[in-house]
This record gives C-alpha cells, structure tokens and sequence, in this order.
C-alpha cells in the first residue's frame, strides 16, 4: 500500500496542477479507503486533500487478514500453509490488513486522523471482510463514522455493495457537500448486488 499511496500523491499533484485546484477529495471503497490514509499522514497528502471519504475502511485492520485466519483458509482450500502461496498473486497487500501488521501498526501510530483533512468512513454491519466492522472507525474532531444500519434497517448492504449502497451513496454526496445534505434513502439493499 505503501507503494500505491505514492502513484496516489502523483496523481493527486497531475490534478491539481491540472485544475488549478487547491485541494482534492478523495473517495475510496475497501483498499482504496485505506491507502489514502497512508499518503495523507506520511506523504504531504494532508496538505493537498480537504475531504475524505472511505467506503468499507479497514483502517484498523481486519481479522479476516491474520495470518492463521489465511493458513487456516488456505488449508481448508487443499492449498499450502504460506500464506504468501495464496495470497501473493491475488491480493499482494493483503498482509498489510493484519491488525498486527507492519503497515496496520505504523498507520495507527499516533492516530490516523491529519488536521486539516475531514474523514468520514461510511460502514455496514454486514461486512464479511472487515471484521469487526467497527475497524474502519477513525477517532478524531475532524472524523465522522457512519453505519449505514444507523440510518436503514433495510440496509443490508456487504464490503462489496456499499460501493453501489444509495444510503452510503447519499453519505457520501452529504460529506462532499454539506451545504446541500439531504437524508439518506431507506430502501431494501441487497448483500453483493445492492
């Protein structure tokens, strides 16, 4: 992740460069709500993002990514104990989600949040890879944690539909834009297809 948090600083400077913008918003689902977290605290990213908004954060970690959680998968799956075996072509930063890992820890160090970046993680009770879900919460003035399940029992939503969640979807459109917030839709979500 560490890797994909510097092409992010590069893209972010062809951005603004670009646009004349001085700041950007962010918005991720998943790896993509964590690795900019990276570039935010430790690559100068807090001087170019004003929001930032993650779908399914794994800030903390997830269980799902302990290593005798991926062995005993592995095994179950009639492949090697490595976990590098299963994981390495698939998901190469798979690893780095271990609550105990390298990344996880120094990510964590101090806290997440930057001042001057506002956070919001948007999360659902029914995420089967981020476990605890709770683990995509970030502590801080500047954070706002959301359940989609707060606002929509309907809402049942997994890891991989709360990118295409309208509840989530509203969340994030009232992040970007507070100015116009409206309240999030409560329909019935399906898990997977949303």
């Amino acid at each position: 992740m560490e890797q994909s948090a510097a092409v992010l600083g590069t893209f972010v400077n062809k951005v603004l460069a670009a646009t004349g913008a001085a700041k950007v918003d962010l918005v991720g689902h998943s790896e993509g709500a964590t690795m900019p977290d990276y570039y935010i605290k430790y690559l100068g990213g807090a001087a170019h993002v004003d929001n930032f908004v993650g779908l399914a954060p794994v800030v903390h970690g997830t269980d799902v990514a302990d290593p005798l959680m991926i062995q005993e998968i592995a095994g179950a799956f009639g492949h090697g104990s490595s976990e590098a075996q299963l994981l390495g072509p698939v998901c190469t930063a798979c690893e780095e989600f271990a609550p105990n890992s390298a990344f996880t820890q120094k990510l964590n160090a101090g806290g997440v949040a930057v001042p001057g970046v506002r956070y919001t993680q948007i999360m659902t009770e029914h995420d089967e890879l981020v476990v605890p879900y709770t683990n995509g919460e970030i502590a801080g003035t500047n954070s706002t944690n959301i359940v989609v399940q707060d606002q929509c029992p309907l809402d049942f939503a997994d890891h991989v539909s709360l990118a295409s969640d309208p509840v989530a979807a509203q969340d994030v459109l009232n992040a970007l834009d507070p100015a116009q917030a409206q309240p999030p839709p409560c329909t019935l979500v399906a898990p997977v297809v949303g």
